[in-house]
């Protein structure tokens, strides 16, 4: 059976667990985030051995759940400035663990290490998206923002292999990924986003600013991974999902998509001052 079509189903599944997080309270928020935050730096670890590379265990894990604390249970951003402290003793952390326990090569060991709790906390800038709106409006945008990705991701991998002449981004990375594709994606993700205009106090040109948003860096995010694994020569990030990969597959286009929505609409907030 062909990959993609299973690829859907998956993604949908952790779709609808995140989703449900979201809606019921933020203890289950936040221990759905530790679940992925685990399952997803197990995967990252595993996708060096290949390498002979061995990412630190626990320190990762640790900074993100401290993260996903912070972001989860205090919507105040000023309590979030707790946040660099965090990140800058991970590092430091890092290269002191890696020095201690004098795990080579050092500074494939450190940057592994450092770009997996990067990772990580980006991810979870997702919460954030929460801040903007109160209960259903928030419940909205991260409904809308989940569809939006999951839509130009879809429409890509439909949309690209139709044209004959293909004009290819990114080749010796993402083989399939076209230039058609790229434009399906940012149409696709822009429609969803206009459903904003229903819901929330966004006008239409906020809407597509977001949508426009929201592809270009999911696609990033997704040719950062592809990056990842093409580099170390696998295939997919992990085997959660048998011969169809894992978390950092299916997860891969909100990575860097989150945080960018999250500044996007902090911009637009404090311009607008409708929200926020």
């Amino acid at each position: 059976m062909n990959l993609k079509f299973i690829r859907y189903p998956l993604g949908f599944i952790l779709f609808i667990i995140i989703l449900a997080s979201f809606y019921y309270s933020k203890i289950i928020l936040f221990i759905t985030s530790v679940f992925f935050i685990i399952i997803a730096m197990n995967e990252y670890r595993n996708m060096f051995k290949v390498k002979e590379i061995y990412p630190h265990k626990i320190l990762p894990e640790l900074t993100g759940i401290l993260c996903a604390y912070i972001f989860t249970f205090y919507n105040n951003i000023n309590f979030h400035y707790f946040i660099t402290p965090i990140l800058l003793m991970g590092i430091i952390l890092t290269f002191a663990l890696t020095v201690i326990k004098n795990k080579k090569p050092y500074l494939m060991t450190s940057f592994t290490t450092i770009a997996g709790f990067l990772l990580i906390f980006c991810g979870l800038y997702i919460i954030k998206l929460t801040y903007f709106f109160e209960e259903n409006h928030s419940w909205y945008l991260i409904l809308i923002y989940f569809f939006a990705v999951l839509s130009g991701d879809y429409s890509a991998s439909i949309v690209g292999p139709k044209f004959k002449n293909k004009i290819y981004i990114a080749p010796e990375i993402s083989p399939n990924k076209t230039l058609a594709g790229c434009i399906s994606n940012l149409i696709s993700t822009c429609l969803i986003c206009l459903l904003l205009t229903k819901f929330l106090e966004l006008n239409i040109l906020s809407c597509l600013g977001l949508g426009i948003t929201i592809s270009i860096f999911s696609q990033f995010g997704d040719l950062t991974i592809s990056t990842f694994k093409r580099d170390l020569g696998i295939k997919h990030s992990g085997n959660l999902f048998l011969e169809y990969g894992g978390i950092l597959d299916r997860m891969d286009a909100f990575i860097f998509s989150a945080p960018a929505a999250y500044y996007y609409l902090f911009i637009i907030s404090q311009i607008s001052n409708k929200f926020i």
